[in-house]
């Protein structure tokens, strides 16, 4: 199933828009499932590794080593394998020969060899300094071990010297660049997992609006976004939030570790919020109010947040610069006021690059000129807060640069919600 976009509206192929509780499932986007786990078919893991091998080609590179962890912003070994390591592992991908997958605890052995798409996986050491040494033999054994090695994902100083020092004849190539361009444009079958998880989210969002009272302690919000997921396979990515009175705010973001703060009424909440569903996220950011209107500084900063987000999204399409999006900014700061997070970052299974704030609040990690491509997802999320840092507001969604134009991934509607 494809969506389309109406009017900024996720619509269903039958032309429905969804409702609260229409649930995106595994089954009607037609992801594959093998031995009870969800898996990236055969034709979307070929096209993975090809596109390394065509990328790895440039920098005349003989084999890839992807390590890492699937967290917030890692995925990289459960790209190429299915697998989502919880601990530091690798995958060596030799483009003459078959891939390695290394696992790096006794116990997570049967799970990665049941869900990895990858035939060869073997224990990785008993520590994560006995795995690198396991890694090193194995290319040397594969007769690459004093050959161009590229390198993508997080892998530790101490790994890196052990690597070295047992291949002293390999040229060691850092392919990071190379691999977060290749995660920015998303195939069909990784559009199917970031809907899932979009619906997931949304969900969240509308267990909140229900569920938000008086008396709540900030932590409590946590089991409230999550149950709305757990039990359709769905994991936390971030559930970041903000409580603070609007008579007297005392924050402009959210917090990553939410207090103990009791919830009280003319509170606004301010929340950004993304679950996982197989290596990929939607992202969703949405302020609420508590059994109050909002004041009119918070009005204000709400309406501007939600025109800067109407303008960047009104002009996502291929080919859109990052100088057009910064040209959009500008209406921050003409308003009086500024931001604390970022206002568009690239996203799908990584927090990818460009990361753009404004041009008065350092600019971008690409120049102005940087063209976005067909089948990238970014997420749009205008953090607009007073110069003052006490107040601030958040709106957004994870939104995919379809060739026709844009397309919001999540269906929940953009308002400030009232909550009792």
């Amino acid at each position: 199933m494809r969506d389309r976009v109406a009017g900024g509206v996720r619509v269903g192929m039958d032309g429905r828009t969804p409702e609260p509780g229409d649930a995106v499932s595994t089954e009607t986007l037609g992801v594959e499932s093998v031995d009870g786990y969800p898996r990236y078919s055969a034709g979307e893991m070929t096209r993975r590794h090809r596109e390394l091998r065509e990328a790895a080609a440039e920098h005349d590179v003989d084999a890839v080593l992807v390590g890492g962890a699937t967290g917030p912003i890692e995925t990289s070994v459960q790209y190429y394998t299915n697998w989502p390591p919880l601990v530091e592992s690798y995958v060596l991908l030799p483009f003459g020969g078959e891939p390695v997958l290394f696992v790096r605890l006794w116990n997570h052995l049967p799970d990665a060899r049941r869900i990895a798409v990858v035939d060869d996986v073997r224990y990785g050491g008993d520590s994560p300094d006995a795995q690198a040494q396991h890694v090193a033999e194995v290319l040397r054994e594969s007769g690459l071990g004093s050959r161009r090695i590229g390198l993508i994902g997080p892998i530790r100083h101490a790994d890196a010297q052990i690597l070295r020092a047992a291949l002293p004849g390999a040229d060691w190539v850092d392919l990071g660049a190379v691999y977060r361009g290749l995660r920015l444009v998303k195939s069909d079958e990784e559009l199917a997992f970031t809907r899932i998880a979009a619906d997931m989210i949304d969900r969240s969002v509308e267990a909140l609006e229900r569920e938000i009272r008086p008396g709540l302690r900030e932590y409590e919000l946590a089991r409230i976004i999550e149950d709305a997921y757990l039990a359709e396979r769905g994991t936390n990515l971030i559930h970041f939030t903000l409580s603070t009175s609007m008579a007297d705010p005392q924050g402009c973001v959210p917090h990553q570790y939410p207090p103990d703060r009791v919830i009280e009424r003319g509170d606004v909440i301010v929340t950004e919020i993304s679950a996982n569903f197989w290596g990929y996220a939607g992202q969703i950011l949405r302020s609420f109010t508590v059994e109050a209107d909002p004041t009119p500084l918070y009005q204000d900063l709400y309406h501007t947040a939600v025109a800067v987000y109407e303008d960047i999204v009104g002009i996502l399409r291929p080919g859109v610069t990052v100088g057009d999006v910064l040209d959009r900014a500008e209406r921050i700061h003409d308003a009086g006021s500024t931001i604390n997070d970022d206002l568009v970052h690239g996203f799908g299974g990584a927090y990818l690059p460009p990361i753009i704030r404004t041009r008065e609040t350092r600019g971008s990690t690409h120049d102005d000129d940087f063209a976005y491509p067909p089948g990238a997802i970014l997420v749009v999320q205008p953090n607009v807060i007073t110069p003052d840092e006490r107040a601030g507001v958040q709106v957004g969604n994870a939104v995919h640069i379809a060739p026709e134009g844009p397309e919001v991934l999540q269906r929940y509607p953009m308002r400030f919600v009232r909550c009792g």
